[in-house]
Order: structure tokens, then C-alpha cells, then sequence
């Protein structure tokens, strides 16, 4: 039949027959697309859903480590000094009424160094007198400016002495940046950081032994803010070290001058200084 002419009648046939062949191909096709789309759909929300967890997962995971941290760590990684110089050792021992001033520090930080010197001895007699207090952050943000990690380890030894011996917490703070490394050198290892600490008095073992095993390097490291990140308790983004806040505002002025911070800070948390 291939070889003769077709009636009429057998080519109607025929194009019946070519049609209804098309229709059910497009019938499965989009029978194809629907199922591709279902699917997508499907690994979508379990990827989200995998998203979710892993951010659920990662704040967890932070908690924990705050959690497991000095225990006069407990203000979102921060210590607190209060009235007459004294380390809080629970939220009750902070005295709510006056304002924080919180610093984020690195310890190889040269900006730090620049703000620490002349602003420290003026803080200092302001919290003395209980009229602010200092919740201090020692991070890690630097540590890719040091060949031997500086700034993780500086920092956990002045979190070892905030755990175990905070009475010296501050004269230690101010001995570590009176002996600040140059950036991109090698800083003081963990023995020579132990041996500066009993310069400054410090006796007790357990702290000496939490110094030169670097005791605190690895949380150091993991309470650091990540660029931009919101700080806690206010609508600012970290932005590197020094970071200055009080009442939920940032110090943006001069880090070497005293009497602008001074100035400052009675704007946005205005006391009697005298």
C-alpha cells in the first residue's frame, strides 16, 4: 500500500491517526514538566529546610560556646567591670541603673592600643566611681596580622585571668597592650605571656597553667563578630576593632583623644563626673 495512491477516506484516517499521536506525545511532555517542576519544588524546601537547620544548628552551636566559656563571660561573651573596679561574676552583681560602656578589643590591634592608652585611666575612674560600667570583649580579630596567632592567644590569657584571678583582670589587660607586638611579627609565645602575668602579681597556678595552654584560644576566636554582623543589644554592624558602644551608639571620634571621648560620652550617657 506504501507504493499506492490513498483514498481519501485512508488519508482522513491517516491524519486522524497523526493527530491523536501528537496529542498524547504533548500529553506525556507535559505529564514530564510537571513532574520536573514538582520535583524542584521539592528539593527547593529541602534545601531551605537544610539552610534552616544548619542556622539553627550554627546559633546553637554559638550558644553552646558562649555557654561554655569563662564563667565571668556571661555577657554575651563580654566581661563586666563594675563600681570600685570589681569583675561581675553573675548578672545580679551588675548594676543596671548606670551605662555600659562596651569595647571590643583585639589585643594586636594597634588602633585598640591607640583608644586603650589614653582613654583606659579615665574609664577607669569613672566605673571605680559607679557611675558606668565596662564590659570588655576580648576577640580575635587580627590574628592573620600575627605569624603565631597573637591575638587568639592574648586573648584567651586575659580570659584565663578573668576566669580564675578578675581582680587582675584590668592591670593584665593594660600590661598586654603596654607589650603589643608589631603586626606581622611573632608575638610573645604562651610562656612568655604566663611570665608577664606574674609580673603583674599573678600567682595562682590554675590561671598560669590556663595561660600557657591557651586555654580560652579557640572560644577567643569563635566570639568574634563577623564583619557587619549586628552587635548584641543594639542596630550596629561590627566593623573591626576598636568598637566603642554606649546606649546603643557607636564612638566614631578620635581614638588618641581623651577629652573627645570624654565629651562624648556624656552626650549619649550623660553623668556627673566630679
Amino acid at each position: 500500500m506504501s507504493n499506492e495512491k490513498l483514498t481519501r477516506d485512508q488519508q482522513r484516517e491517516a491524519a486522524r491517526a497523526k493527530a491523536k499521536a501528537m496529542r498524547e506525545s504533548q500529553k506525556k511532555s507535559e505529564v514530564r514538566k510537571k513532574a520536573l517542576i514538582i520535583s524542584g519544588s521539592v528539593v527547593a524546601v529541602v534545601a531551605v529546610a537544610i539552610a534552616v537547620a544548619l542556622n539553627w544548628g550554627t546559633f546553637f552551636a554559638g550558644q553552646a560556646k558562649l555557654a561554655d566559656g569563662p564563667s565571668t563571660a556571661f555577657t554575651n561573651g563580654g566581661i563586666t567591670i563594675t563600681k570600685d573596679l570589681v569583675v561581675a561574676k553573675k548578672k545580679s552583681d551588675i548594676d543596671a541603673t548606670v551605662p555600659t560602656i562596651t569595647l571590643y578589643e583585639d589585643l594586636q590591634c594597634p588602633a585598640c592600643k591607640a583608644f586603650e592608652i589614653p582613654n583606659m585611666p579615665q574609664i577607669k575612674e569613672l566605673v571605680k566611681a559607679g557611675k558606668y560600667n565596662l564590659e570588655v570583649h576580648p576577640i580575635s580579630f587580627l590574628d592573620g596580622a600575627s605569624v603565631n596567632e597573637y591575638s587568639s592567644r592574648a586573648g584567651s590569657a586575659l580570659l584565663c585571668v578573668a576566669d580564675t584571678d578578675p581582680n587582675q583582670f584590668l592591670d593584665f589587660n593594660s600590661a598586654l597592650y603596654n607589650q603589643q607586638p608589631t603586626e606581622n611579627t611573632a608575638g610573645p609565645d604562651n610562656t612568655a605571656l604566663a611570665s608577664l602575668a606574674k609580673q603583674i602579681g599573678i600567682t595562682d597556678q590554675s590561671t598560669l597553667d590556663c595561660i600557657t595552654n591557651a586555654k580560652w584560644s579557640t572560644w577567643a576566636k569563635n566570639q568574634t563578630p563577623a564583619y557587619k554582623a549586628k552587635i548584641p543589644g543594639s542596630n550596629l554592624t561590627f566593623q573591626g576593632t576598636p568598637f566603642v558602644m554606649v546606649n546603643g551608639q557607636q564612638y566614631q571620634g578620635e581614638l588618641n583623644n581623651a577629652a573627645m571621648f570624654l565629651q562624648w560620652l556624656q552626650t549619649v550617657a550623660p553623668v556627673t563626673t566630679n
